[in-house]
């Protein structure tokens, strides 16, 4: 995927401290008004050639028109592209390369009989008058599940609406601006109403089935995708409980004993008082808290956290980043410690609560000045904003309270400090991209939750909404459960913590029950070792994903999208709604059913190309639907035969210690491929204006030969690191027979060092440790394979289920006598290479043959005829896959 060049963004001026915004831009970007040679305006209509894909369509029936930014627009001021205007019979035409808009002149409002939009060389063509259904929409996302069983809605029954998104299948969307909000002029943008009730402000999206043109079109005049902080990318914990202090030692410090990664601590509503607490059940059903007593708060409850800034400062020691979950809606009340302050601001001196209107710039100012910074000078990293409560703002209805504080925290941040922004909170509407991190809601606990979440998530990337941050493990029980059944599964636990390792942002949270508890230390020695390699594994795929943001910054491209923007004329595409493209070269079909005999099998549409099968260890041929078997530690991920996957050394458990000049390049068999790894400093919003470094890559990898060119660094952000440390790991690999490192040739080691090789028999996996070089040399790499080399596919899966069987064997073995040497050996074929790599073709053909035989050799021995059957069976199921 190209990256686009990048608008340098205005430079960030330092704040003095939290209370005092700095002198910088509320966003990025916010230039209402488009180039003059982009405007055809007649009498009463203007048209605005923003790209040559979107056309921006006014009617005023004065003649006036709107240039401020709108909720939606905030970026007109684009190059102007190539078009012509002609006028024949009165009626207007507009051509680009992609459209040709008719108007007759004269006619008044927009409407079918005066308004026509065709495609121009797209293969899928459309003409398109107003008021046409875009009946072939994808959907855009919603704004929260709560209560939701899969797309269910408990208490109405209702299935989830998500709106339309930009994509449609008619290759075509119109978004009707008309409605929206405007920002005025002042130093820090607030919201205003159009002037104009009758106008109508149409923006016509017209793209065929080049859809990620359009996004990047989209992300242009509708503001950039911004990347979260590095440290977003890692484990968020987080938990509806009243932890304390202590509490939370403790907790963090089960998570440094047991070796699991952590970066997020994220403290729910019981950090502050809630004295007075009152819960109405029936909530989802009004979808109003506005009865709720308690809910908010801004004063620390000091029986928990008798002394906060040492509590947070602590966290900060132990490299963690913290959030605090707000509920704003009772505005501010007398009890709180910070009412005194907040009352003087606003100039109230009747001593009585101070309700919170959103859209009035002086409660939100003065929120901010003497309540919130406070805090974050305390050491509040960011905010998590829970606003449940009545959907419009009162002094502006129509305006959604969601969408306008979402505006307001993240761009409040964005002014008063040089971290980088973030915030985490409900989807507002479109434009709310802009605002990054979504909070999903209050999920429910069930099979079909977490088969839903993955389209759910795809289709966001359709309103370019990329980082949707789900309550893993689903939040509660439905009501229909009783309660001697309220207790976690565990094999649906690690399901969806491996969908969240491979989402946006992966963080476990749950509600208030005493049951509820997902500290990977409490449950089984297996459960708990499939949660830490899940865990592990997305803390190695922060480069990758790392960069695939930066992508999603550039084009407009998320994250984790659906397939139909890579294969748009297929027509599975459209109809695997639980895979996803993860980054450019991760496809991923996440398990979301329980498994039958100690497997779940998954049925997954692989689309055109060659794959390599990650958890097989092979490259299959796509274009086809396949279905393979998945034991509880699997993952259904694919990737591009001959990717190179930039990846984390095994030694980063902290993104703060991410060291951006030592990295793991993963070469996947199967073909060639060229990528670009991203970095910055990870933390600061320099990235919007050229503080940041890529790297080219390119690899190839065959049978017989792998080859690979790291070119020098370009860019340079602060703390750049001058030097870079590689490691090249060489998956499901036949062992080299020569390597050759800039010229040089290396020779094996028996550990991993510097300047040499090693071979891992568990893995199959070659590794070359190249000693660390300045950014600005080149880096070349050739490994051969012997002409003869073993066929390696499928070797590693084979190997770890034949382990697998011989395990459970050992366990159910009812038979005096002993088992087997084969079938003691044959689960031991990683180690035997690992003492005798040089022998691996000899080991490998010794363990095929071992394999063939097993079953008859333990039907030979007096076990019983269950374990035999069984054990058969497994055998079977081996040699099918």
């Amino acid at each position: 995927m190209n990256f686009e060049c990048l608008r340098c963004a205005a430079a960030l001026l330092a704040a003095t401290a939290l209370s005092v915004p700095a002198v910088q831009a509320s966003e990025p970007a916010m230039h209402g008004a488009a180039k003059p040679a982009a405007v055809v305006q007649r009498d009463h209509v203007r048209f605005t050639v923003l790209t040559p894909r979107v056309i921006r369509m006014e009617w005023s029936p004065d003649g006036h028109f709107v240039d401020a930014p709108s909720q939606i627009f905030v970026e007109r001021n684009q190059p102007v592209p190539q078009f012509t205007t002609s006028t024949h019979d009165g009626k207007l035409q507009i051509d680009t390369a992609s459209l040709s808009l008719t108007y007759t002149l004269g006619s008044g409002r927009f409407d079918a009989s005066n308004l026509t939009v065709q495609s121009k060389g797209f293969k899928t063509a459309f003409t398109w008058h107003p008021g046409e259904a875009d009946a072939a929409n994808l959907k855009g996302t919603a704004r929260t599940l709560d209560r939701y069983r899969g797309d269910t809605q408990l208490d109405t029954g209702k299935k989830l609406d998500l709106d339309q998104g930009l994509i449609s299948r008619a290759g075509w969307h119109v978004i009707d601006d008309s409605k929206s909000f405007l920002f005025d002029d002042s130093d820090w943008p607030w919201v205003k109403k159009r002037s104009c009730a009758a106008c109508q402000d149409l923006y016509f999206l017209g793209y065929g089935h080049q859809y990620e043109d359009i996004l990047g079109d989209y992300a242009k005049i509708a503001g950039r995708e911004p990347m979260p902080p590095r440290f977003a990318f890692g484990y968020w914990w987080s938990r509806y409980w009243n932890y304390s202090d202590s509490e939370f030692r403790d907790l963090v410090g089960n998570f440094g004993k047991y070796r699991i990664p952590l970066d997020v601590l994220v403290i729910d509503m019981d950090w502050h008082r809630t004295d007075g607490l009152s819960w109405d059940p029936k909530y989802a059903k009004k979808d109003a808290f506005d009865q709720l007593v308690g809910w908010s708060g801004y004063t620390w409850n000091k029986s928990l956290f008798p002394d906060p800034p040492r509590f947070l400062a602590w966290l900060h020691s132990q490299k963690l980043q913290t959030t605090l979950n707000l509920h704003p809606a009772s505005g501010m009340t007398p009890d709180e410690a910070s009412y005194p302050a907040f009352a003087k601001a606003m100039g109230v001196h009747n001593g009585k609560q101070i309700g919170i209107e959103t859209a009035d710039k002086r409660f939100m100012t003065s929120l901010f000045d003497t309540v919130l910074d406070p805090l974050r000078a305390e050491g509040v990293d960011f905010w998590w904003l829970d606003w449940q409560q009545w959907p419009d703002s009162k002094k502006l209805p129509g305006l959604s309270n969601t969408w306008w504080l979402n505006y307001v925290f993240y761009t409040h941040m964005h002014r008063a400090s040089q971290d980088r922004a973030i915030i985490y909170h409900r989807w507002g509407g479109l434009g709310n991209h802009r605002y990054q991190v979504g909070f999903s809601g209050d999920s429910v606990i069930s099979w079909q939750s977490l088969a839903y979440q993955p389209y759910f998530t795809a289709t966001a990337s359709n309103v370019l909404y990329g980082y949707w941050s789900h309550d893993i493990g689903g939040h509660m029980f439905a009501d229909d459960v009783p309660e001697k059944e309220r207790h976690i599964d565990p094999e649906l636990y690690v399901r969806w913590m491996q969908f969240g390792a491979f989402s946006p942002i992966l963080r476990t949270h749950s509600s208030k029950e005493a049951g509820l508890r997902k500290e990977p230390w409490r449950f089984s020695p297996e459960v708990f070792a499939a949660l830490r390699e899940v865990i592990d594994e997305r803390y190695a795929m922060v480069p990758y994903i790392y960069t695939a943001s930066r992508e999603a910054y550039d084009t407009g491209v998320s994250l984790l999208r659906p397939l139909y923007y890579d294969w748009p004329d297929e027509a599975k595409a459209y109809d695997t709604p639980d895979e996803y493209m993860f980054g450019d070269d991760m496809l991923v079909a996440p398990v979301a059913q329980a498994m039958k005999d100690g497997a779940a099998t998954v049925s997954i549409w692989l689309p055109p190309g060659r794959w390599y099968d990650r958890n097989r260890g092979e490259v299959i041929d796509g274009g086809r639907t396949i279905s393979c078997d998945y034991t509880l530690n699997e993952v259904p991920v694919f990737v591009h035969a001959g990717a190179v996957l930039p990846m984390n050394p095994p030694s980063v458990k902290k993104l703060q210690d991410m060291d951006n000049g030592s990295i793991v390049l993963r070469m996947i068999p199967g073909g060639s491929a060229t990528t670009r790894l991203y970095t910055d400093a990870g933390d600061s919003e320099g990235y919007r204006h050229g503080e940041y470094a890529f790297t080219a890559i390119e690899g190839h990898r065959d049978a017989h030969e792998a080859t690979l060119t790291v070119a020098p660094r370009q860019g340079h952000y602060p703390g750049m690191p001058q030097a870079k440390q590689v490691t090249i790991e060489l998956p499901d690999a036949a062992i080299p027979q020569s390597v050759m490192v800039n010229g040089r040739a290396y020779s094996r080691a028996d550990a991993q060092q510097a300047g040499s090789w090693s071979y891992d028999g568990d893995t199959l996996t070659a590794r070359i440790t190249v000693p660390a070089q300045t950014v600005d040399q080149s880096l070349r790499v050739s490994v051969r394979f012997a002409d003869d080399a073993v066929d390696m596919a499928g070797l590693r899966y084979r190997m770890k289920r034949t382990a697998a069987a011989v395990e459970w064997l050992k366990y159910h073995w009812d038979s005096p006598s002993p088992l087997p040497d084969d079938v003691s050996l044959a689960a031991q074929l990683g180690q035997l290479i690992d003492y005798h790599p040089e022998q691996l073709p000899i080991l490998v053909r010794a363990f095929d043959e071992r394999l063939a035989k097993l079953p008859e050799e333990v039907e030979g021995t007096h076990a019983s005829p269950e374990v035999k059957a069984h054990f058969a069976s497994m055998m079977k199921a081996l040699r099918g896959a």
